[in-house]
């Protein structure tokens, strides 16, 4: 099942630390298929993607 855009970010929100494999594994979808949906949430700067080691991790932004 694909996730919503609410889903993800709830997924997001309710961790501290949230990689692409997580979020696959939890929706049962592909790591490529992560990446298409948070490309839209990163545009609209609801999260922020940064790389670390061979990982990348989704954070929501701060609100400011």
């Amino acid at each position: 099942m694909i996730p919503s855009e609410k889903e993800l970010v709830e997924f997001i929100r309710k961790r501290d630390l949230v990689n692409f494999s997580l979020i696959a594994k939890f929706f049962d979808i592909k790591n490529a298929t992560v990446s298409d949906l948070v490309l839209p949430l990163q545009k609209k700067k609801l999260i922020e993607i940064k790389k670390l080691g061979g990982s990348k991790v989704v954070r929501l932004r701060k609100k400011k």
